[in-house]
């Protein structure tokens, strides 16, 4: 890894880093299902790329699944049920289907199942960013 490399790599942690910290709470939760979409979106390549290969690797799929799969636990752990317990309580369910969906992608190598996924955090992602921009 040559000097220019590594530099950018630390400048961009600490960019992360400094967004992370001075996120507001919506927009952390904005900022998971990046995450989660970026890990899916890497997992669908590799999916892809192995589908095709005569001699498939399924190391980094499953990794990027397992790493969108946690983003969404996180997330589903996060939640207040106290504040809001019907709300909690509905998208506590929903990212137990999404989790779901993301584990027989998983298992099963099925790309409708990340494609469901992916969709549903989109969608999430959609909704709490137009109740970030509301609330300006």
């Amino acid at each position: 890894m040559s000097i220019n490399n590594m530099q950018s790599g630390l400048a961009n942690k600490k960019f992360i880093r400094n967004m992370v910290e001075t996120a507001s709470p919506m927009q952390l939760v904005i900022l998971l299902y990046d995450g989660a979409l970026q890990w899916l979106v890497l997992a669908k390549q590799e999916l892809k790329k192995n589908k095709d290969s005569k001699l498939p690797n399924w190391s980094n799929y499953a990794n990027y699944m397992g790493k969108a799969g946690d983003i969404v636990t996180h997330l589903q752990d996060s939640l207040d049920h106290d504040q809001a317990p019907e709300f909690a309580d509905q998208i506590f369910s929903l990212y137990d289907f999404i989790k779901t969906a993301i584990l027989k992608a998983n298992a099963f190598k099925k790309e409708d199942e990340l494609d469901k996924a992916h969709k549903l955090l989109k969608d999430l992602k959609t909704t709490w960013k137009e109740a970030l921009d509301k609330q300006k």
